[in-house]
């Protein structure tokens, strides 16, 4: 079995590596879930994401900022598949204290700026609390951010 710190050092690996995942919201009995871009921003270590102001995902959030965030690698090189999906909670960002949050994102996804920039684009931020890493095995360990929730287990 992994130790905390190696399960934690997976999940920032898929945070940097990875570009693409699905974000699933919720609010009353609707849950959405759609393919994102996203920036993980080690420095603050949180996620940045990015969104049209009239969807679903933005009012779901705007509503229940919790969310899931599933990311994905196919592995080669050497390495193997796996799956992690993080909880967190979502902050949809004032456009007067996105600036920052917004050139990190579009430096990191420099063909990605109708999805990035421009006025009707909100900026949403999620902090990771707590993730679920799978392997190719089924092997399941989880993380969490909370001092008093962390543990390692195998299912």
């Amino acid at each position: 079995m992994k130790s905390y710190a190696d399960i934690y050092a997976d999940v920032l690996h898929l945070l940097k590596k990875e570009k693409f995942c699905s974000l699933a919201t919720s609010y009353g009995n609707n849950p959405h879930v759609c393919l994102m871009n996203f920036t993980y921003l080690a420095e603050e270590d949180l996620m940045i994401l990015s969104s049209r102001t009239d969807t679903t995902k933005v009012l779901h959030m705007g509503k229940n900022p919790s969310v899931a965030v599933l990311l994905y690698s196919l592995g080669g090189q050497g390495e193997e598949s796996r799956s992690c999906t993080l909880y967190g909670k979502a902050t949809i960002l004032p456009a007067e204290n996105d600036r920052f949050y917004r050139k990190a994102h579009h430096k990191h996804h420099p063909t990605m700026g109708a999805f990035i920039m421009g006025e009707n684009i909100s900026i949403i931020t999620v902090r990771i609390e707590h993730a679920a890493l799978s392997d190719q095995a089924d092997h399941v360990q989880t993380w969490s951010a909370a001092p008093d929730l962390k543990h390692d287990s195998s299912t």
